[in-house]
């Protein structure tokens, strides 16, 4: 009986961290990306895209056990980790910090982002409880995660932070329409905050950019209530992945489309 219980924690135990990396395999002198919100969306594509081209992968979301997708590709590239990360969760971030500790990360990509629902957030029926919601996404969470992992990318060749942006955080395009007030707000404050960021970290050769990768055919943009044209994540990736290979000094600290065109704010 005895035998027969530890065998069956051992598959229980097995089953249930299945999607912890175990010690990382990790390509040798090959550029390093962490991505949040990897599980779907633009955050799986770039996880793919990266995966193909070579990279070692660290793939966060907040449950990698129902990510299946990802785990997916973790299978079919042994440099791609899963790894379980809320950006808005002090106690994981830390954890994942941690344990990366010495680990040079060439790019930090904060992709991870809600829209928040519409109805909420429109005059006369506000919720504030969602605008602290969006907000601790959004924008905390980009600011979180990067003063988290400064050190690792500090440490890496090419020394990046990328984070997703969107031209509805500024004044000039964000006053162009009514409605969608905290997802308007949390990308005007996230712009800030990445903007500042890059003031107090000049010195160490981070670059940091927030990157616009246009209307893209995800979940996010379909709860914004969009419905004319947009790109798919596929091609979206794809240029983001092409202007961070290729970010000018001119673009640090700045709100850049994914063309390369930066957006004034």
């Amino acid at each position: 009986m005895k035998k027969l219980f530890c065998s069956s924690l051992y598959i229980f135990l097995l089953a249930s961290s299945s999607y912890i990396s175990a010690e990382v395999a990790f390509v040798p002198d090959h550029s390093t990306i962490l991505i949040t919100g990897s599980n779907r969306g633009l955050g799986l594509e770039f996880s793919r895209q990266y995966a193909a081209a070579g990279w070692n992968v660290i793939a966060t979301c907040r449950n990698p056990q129902t990510a299946e997708e990802l785990q997916t590709l973790a299978g079919q590239y042994n440099q791609v980790v899963v790894e379980k990360m809320d950006v808005t969760s002090d106690r994981d971030v830390e954890t994942l910090a941690t344990k990366y500790k010495n680990q040079p990360i060439d790019v930090l990509l904060n992709n991870a982002g809600i829209y928040g629902t519409l109805e909420k957030q429109t005059l006369g029926t506000f919720d504030f409880e969602e605008l602290k919601r969006v907000f601790d996404v959004n924008t905390i969470g980009s600011l979180r995660v990067s003063a988290a992992f400064l050190d690792n990318v500090a440490a890496s060749e090419q020394k990046k932070i990328i984070s997703l942006g969107g031209g509805m955080g500024t004044p000039t395009i964000g006053s162009m329409f009514g409605g969608h007030y905290f997802m308007k707000m949390s990308k005007a404050a996230h712009l800030s905050a990445m903007g500042t960021l890059q003031a107090d970290v000049d010195d160490t050769g981070i670059i940091i950019t927030m990157i616009s990768p246009g209307r893209v055919d995800t979940q996010l943009m379909r709860d914004s209530g969009w419905t004319g044209k947009s790109i798919s994540a596929e091609k979206s990736a794809g240029l983001v992945i092409s202007l961070i290979a290729r970010l000018e000094p001119e673009m640090k600290g700045r709100l850049v489309m994914y063309n390369g065109m930066i957006i004034p704010w």
